[in-house]
């Protein structure tokens, strides 16, 4: 098995205490059943704060008990994780490990990425000077063979890194993604949706707003945000083409091989095209650069199960019916 990475990924690094935000903070952190029998048993002082800090969640996971302010019960007064600092980073649970990190498997091939939720990734992969390519990491034991549909979603695939590579402006840019979507679709489920642009009107964009303030909030920020969204009657144009062109190449990349299971080829990327609306929105009313924008709405949206499929729901309706 291939294990295949952007060509920015190994230029990421955590920064530590230097981050504005903090993956420590304001996040359930998930303990895997590996790191779980590691810190039931691990003897001492460390050994007795772990598993007093170890809790139930909602959905029957293990997880840590967040302290005030929903920090992290072993990050210090300087934003650093205490066991790291005991016993390095094999002292982490898998999660922790992995993140910003995210990872997709299909047949004998493996992707990994960077997720735009961490501000010091998403400056990497917005201000990325490229065009977006792939390479392999390292390869490891696997013999599944991609299935014919798999390969060929993947040679589509490539067909929409090109375009987005070779745009010379942001809407010649999103109708090909959205035509050549469609047709590869049609292709390969016999679905078509019912239109293939999106519509820019004052309607829409009421519509839009609408969504975007009804998303469950993640952190008061957010809530500021969406009483501002709410005087908003236009979607601004999209003027930084090159990170524009790494938004969307980071999120083709990201869902568009999950059509490998459902189907819904053309609304992986009309997720895109919308989260690059989602978040001009947000620059033009927040002044946040690009890719901090960006951030907040991965943040908003990629780990929200419930949000996603508001997004999906919304963009099922404007396309499908």
């Amino acid at each position: 098995m291939d294990i295949y990475v952007p060509d920015y990924y190994e230029s990421f690094q955590c920064i530590g205490s230097a981050c504005r935000d903090n993956c420590c903070i304001g996040w359930e952190i998930d303990i895997d059943k590996a790191s779980l029998e590691k810190y039931i048993t691990l003897p001492g002082i460390l050994g007795n704060e772990l598993r007093a800090n170890i809790t139930r969640s909602e959905d029957g996971s293990d997880c840590f008990s967040l302290g005030e302010n929903e920090r992290c019960p072993f990050l210090n007064e300087n934003n650093l994780c205490r066991l790291i600092i005991a016993g390095g980073e094999e002292m982490l649970c898998e999660i922790c490990t992995l993140h910003p990190r995210f990872k997709e498997w299909f047949g004998d091939r493996c992707e990994m990425g960077l997720g735009l939720c961490c501000e010091e990734a998403a400056g990497i992969i917005i201000g990325y000077d490229k065009p977006f390519g792939l390479h392999i990491l390292r390869s490891e034991e696997g013999s599944e063979a991609l299935s014919p549909a798999e390969s060929r979603l993947l040679e589509i695939r490539a067909e929409l890194f090109r375009i987005i590579n070779e745009a010379k402006s942001y809407t010649e840019m999103t109708e090909n993604l959205l035509r050549l979507s469609a047709q590869a679709e049609k292709e390969l489920t016999g679905n078509f949706p019912t239109r293939i642009s999106f519509p820019h009107n004052k309607e829409y964009t009421e519509k839009e707003v609408s969504l975007i303030t009804s998303l469950e909030p993640i952190n008061a920020e957010w809530k500021q945000l969406c009483k501002k969204l709410s005087y908003v009657d236009s979607i601004p144009e999209n003027t930084q083409l090159t990170g524009y062109k790494n938004l969307l190449s980071y999120y083709i990349f990201r869902y568009f091989m999950k059509s490998a299971s459902d189907g819904e080829i053309f609304l992986k990327t009309a997720l895109g095209i919308f989260s690059a609306e989602a978040v001009s929105l947000i620059m033009s009313i927040t002044g946040k650069s690009l890719s901090d924008s960006a951030c907040l709405w991965s943040k908003e949206t990629e780990y929200s199960f419930e949000n996603l499929e508001l997004i999906y729901d919304f963009l099922y309706e404007l396309y499908y019916n």
